[in-house]
């Protein structure tokens, strides 16, 4: 049995920007530029997929702020550290070759997220359960263990960040999530699956199975106790937060055996992760 990563994201947070990429990369076997070299930086060498099965779990962050009791967007409640923020993210897409990231926080951010949240919950579920979803018929299967909807998934969750930070794009648009999703999902890599088109699939994030699911998601992120994003939760009920700590999150496998604790950060929460 493959080891699970949860990995648990915002669209309005640009260290997730970094980790989605990295995630990616790693999960499609596309190499980092001056790979060497960033092999030494926790910030963008890319984890160690072996063994590991990545699950993608996108959340509402303010009910995770608001859970922990947290003010509405921390990072920028003091100017240098939001203009640390961007200024670090920006350096860090800079080394993964990736230009264009902001060096300074845009009039516009954050957006509003949720619809692309949605979205990226719905086809989380798999390619079966949009495809019940869009035939209005009832599906209880799990996301299936194929590898190809997972990188569908992992393309279009980049696509959106890139569409976001680096087109400047307006991802509370539908317009916008519409001609991502027909580009990046809607394909014949999907497999025997019929996957409805963009226009479609903005349809089914705004009904009321889409919208609880994405809540109960959400739910379950405060269950865990979780404060922030991006964040990376593990099969023995662990927890790693931040970008910087996307490789040790994925190795927690490996490496448990040398950690002296005798709980997981989650341990006592409800701890459920896996809706």
């Amino acid at each position: 049995m493959p080891a699970t990563i949860n990995f648990w994201f915002e669209f309005g947070s640009p260290y997730s920007m970094v980790s989605a990429l990295r995630l990616l990369r790693a999960l499609t076997g596309q190499p980092n530029p001056n790979s060497e070299q960033l092999q030494t930086l926790s910030s963008c060498q890319l984890p160690n997929m072996d063994g590991v099965r990545i699950v993608y779990r996108p959340v509402f962050l303010g009910a995770v702020f608001k859970a922990a009791g947290q003010q509405m967007l921390p990072n920028v409640q003091v100017p240098a550290k939001a203009k640390y923020l961007f200024h670090d993210v920006q350096r860090s897409l800079n080394l993964l070759g990736c230009p264009g990231f902001p060096s300074a926080r845009p009039p516009s951010w954050p957006p509003n997220t949720a619809l692309a949240g949605r979205m990226a919950w719905m086809l989380s579920q798999g390619p079966a359960y949009v495809c019940a979803l869009d035939q209005d018929t009832v599906d209880s299967s799990r996301p299936e263990d194929d590898e190809r909807p997972v990188k569908v998934l992992a393309e279009f969750v980049w696509r959106v960040f890139e569409s976001e930070f680096i087109a400047r794009e307006d991802i509370g648009d539908s317009k916008v999530l519409c001609r991502l999703w027909d580009v990046y999902v809607a394909k014949p890599e999907m497999g025997n699956f019929a996957i409805p088109s963009g226009k479609r699939a903005i349809e089914l994030a705004n009904t009321d199975a889409v919208k609880s699911g994405f809540r109960s998601c959400t739910q379950a992120a405060i269950d865990c106790k979780l404060f922030g994003v991006p964040s990376f939760t593990t099969n023995d009920s662990d927890m790693y937060w931040g970008n910087d700590h996307l490789g040790e999150a994925v190795a927690h496998h490996r490496v448990r055996h040398l950690i002296n604790q005798p709980h997981g950060y989650c341990t006592g929460s409800s701890n459920k992760a896996n809706i």
